[in-house]
C-alpha cells in the first residue's frame, strides 16, 4: 500500500490520513467496548428494592431497566455479544488496516526496517490490548460502581432495544450455555449463582462484623447453617440423662421428681425401664391430682414419638411441630433407646443456651486462660468446635466423652493425655469406671507454651 504524504496546515504536519484515521476508528471501538462493559455492572450492581422504587416513581428508563434486570441471562447475552463483536473488530481490523499503515512508517528507519511489518503488528496488538483493558473495561466498570443508578438508567433503553433485535441470537448463545451446564450435570442457568456453605457463612460473619447485620441475628444466620449438618444423635441428651417416671408411681414420687429434677416433661416407662410408653407434663398431673385425687398416671401419659438417631436436625423439628409434640426417644437401628431429644434442644442449636426460671446457671466450657478450656463430657463436639473455631473429627460419637472414649479405646482414666487432629489436645480430669465427666481442653500453642514455661521452672 502506497504511503500517502502527510497533511500540513500552517506548515505544521499531521499524523499521515489514513493512519490517524484508522486509530481514531479502534479508539472509537476500545470507548464503545467500555460501555458495554459498564453497563454489565452498573445493571447488575443495582438492588432489586432499588430498582422498583425507581418503577414506583415512574419513567420509561426504570420500566426498561426494570426488563434487563428481569431477563438477566437475555440481558448478559446482550452485553456479551456487543463485547464479542466490538473485540473481534478492533483485533481484526487493528492487524489487517492499522498494521499495515504502521508498518511503511516504522521502514524509514534503516535500522528496524528488516522488522518493520512484525514490530508493527506487535505494536498495534500491545497497543489496542492497553487501551481495551484501560479505556475498555476498568475506566467504564469503575465508573459504572460510583454511578451505577445514572449509568443504568442512561444504557438500559438502547440496550434493551439491542437485545430485542438480537433475540435469534441471544436465544442460541442462552440455549448453548445452558445445554453444556446441564451435560456437566448443573441444573441451573449460567446466571444463576450458587454459593457453597461455607462461602454463605463467611458472607454472614463478614456482614455482622461490618454491622450491616445485627451482631445476634449474624449469629443466629450462621447457627441455621450449621443446623442442617446436624441430626437427632449429636442433639440428644444420651440414655443416661433421661429422667423418666414409672406407670406406676405414686403422686409423691411424681412430685418429688417434679422438684428435683426441674423438668416439665418426662417419659413414662412400664415394667421395663427402657419399655417407654408415653410421656406426661409434670405440672398438668400435679394440677389434676389436686382436684381429682384418685386421677392415675395412664390417663394423662400423651404419645411420645420415636425418632432413628440418623435423622437431619429441620426434618426433626418439622416432626415435632407437626405431631404437635414437645419430645421424642431417639433409637438405633435395633430399636433401642439411646437418648432423648426436645424441642428446646433444637432451637437452642438455632439461638443458644435458653434457661428457664428452674435452670440453674452453668457453663459447659469455661475458659480457663488463653487457648485452655474445662469441658465437661456430655458436651456436644460440634458445639465445642463452633466454640473454638476448630473442626473436630467426626465418627460414632457426638460428645466430648464420646471422642475420649474413641481415641483411648476404654474409658481413659484421669490425667490420661489424647492428641486430637486440628491442633487440640485432651487431658482427662475427672472420670468414673463408667463415664468421662470433665476433660480439659488446650489448643497446641497454648500446651506447647505450658511445657516450656516447666522446663524454664522446674519445681
Amino acid at each position: 500500500m502506497p504511503v500517502l504524504a502527510p497533511w500540513t496546515t500552517s506548515g505544521r504536519p499531521l499524523p499521515e490520513a489514513p493512519l490517524f484515521t484508522e486509530s481514531l476508528i479502534i479508539l472509537a471501538l476500545v470507548l464503545l467496548n467500555g460501555v458495554f462493559s459498564g453497563a454489565e455492572i452498573a445493571v447488575l450492581s443495582l438492588r432489586k428494592t432499588r430498582i422498583a422504587e425507581l418503577l414506583d416513581a415512574g419513567g420509561h428508563r426504570a420500566r426498561a431497566l426494570a426488563r434487563l434486570r428481569d431477563t438477566p441471562e437475555s440481558f448478559l447475552a446482550t452485553v456479551q455479544i456487543g463485547i464479542t463483536v466490538i473485540g473481534a473488530t478492533a483485533a481484526a481490523f487493528g492487524g489487517a488496516s492499522l498494521a499495515a499503515e504502521l508498518s511503511p512508517v516504522l521502514a524509514k528507519s534503516p535500522v528496524i526496517a528488516p522488522y518493520a511489518h512484525n514490530l508493527a503488528v506487535a505494536v498495534v496488538v500491545v497497543s489496542i490490548s492497553f487501551f481495551t483493558l484501560v479505556l475498555g473495561e476498568l475506566v467504564p466498570k469503575s465508573l459504572a460502581l460510583r454511578a451505577g443508578e445514572s449509568y443504568a438508567l442512561l444504557i438500559a433503553p438502547p440496550l434493551l432495544a439491542l437485545a430485542w433485535a438480537a433475540r435469534p441470537v441471544v436465544a442460541l448463545l442462552t440455549g448453548s450455555s445452558n445445554l453444556v451446564l446441564r451435560m456437566f450435570g448443573d441444573r441451573t442457568t449460567f446466571t444463576e449463582t450458587r454459593h457453597s456453605r461455607a462461602e454463605v457463612q463467611q458472607i454472614v460473619e463478614e456482614a455482622a462484623s461490618a454491622g450491616s447485620v445485627d451482631p445476634q441475628a449474624g449469629e443466629i444466620a450462621s447457627r441455621a447453617l450449621d443446623f442442617s449438618n446436624l441430626d437427632a444423635y449429636t442433639v440428644m441428651a444420651p440414655r443416661s440423662e433421661i429422667v423418666a417416671v414409672s406407670l406406676s408411681a405414686s403422686m409423691v414420687d411424681i412430685a418429688t421428681l417434679a422438684r428435683a429434677s426441674g423438668h416439665a416433661r418426662v417419659p413414662v416407662y412400664e415394667g421395663a425401664t427402657d419399655n417407654f410408653v408415653g410421656f406426661v407434663n409434670l405440672r398438668d398431673v400435679l394440677a389434676e391430682a389436686l382436684l381429682h385425687p384418685e386421677v392415675t398416671l395412664s390417663a394423662l401419659l400423651h404419645p411420645v414419638s420415636f425418632v432413628p438417631d440418623s435423622m437431619p436436625a429441620p426434618a426433626l423439628l418439622r416432626k415435632l411441630q407437626h405431631d404437635r409434640t414437645h419430645l421424642a426417644l431417639v433409637s438405633d437401628e435395633q430399636g433401642t433407646v439411646i437418648g432423648l431429644v426436645t424441642i428446646e434442644d433444637l432451637v437452642e442449636e438455632l439461638v443458644g443456651e435458653i434457661f428457664s426460671e428452674n435452670d440453674k446457671p452453668r457453663s459447659n466450657i469455661e475458659p480457663e486462660g488463653e487457648g485452655v478450656w474445662l469441658v465437661t463430657g456430655n458436651v456436644p463436639l460440634h458445639e465445642l468446635g463452633r466454640e473454638l473455631g476448630v473442626e473436630l473429627p467426626e465418627g460414632d460419637f457426638a460428645t466430648v466423652a464420646g471422642l475420649c472414649l474413641h481415641l483411648a479405646g476404654a474409658i481413659p482414666p484421669v490425667g490420661a493425655a489424647l492428641v486430637v487432629e486440628g491442633g487440640i489436645s485432651l487431658e482427662v480430669v475427672e472420670a468414673t469406671p463408667r463415664r468421662v465427666k470433665r476433660v480439659r481442653v488446650r489448643r497446641r500453642r497454648a500446651l506447647a507454651s505450658a511445657e516450656a514455661g516447666g522446663q524454664e521452672n522446674p519445681e
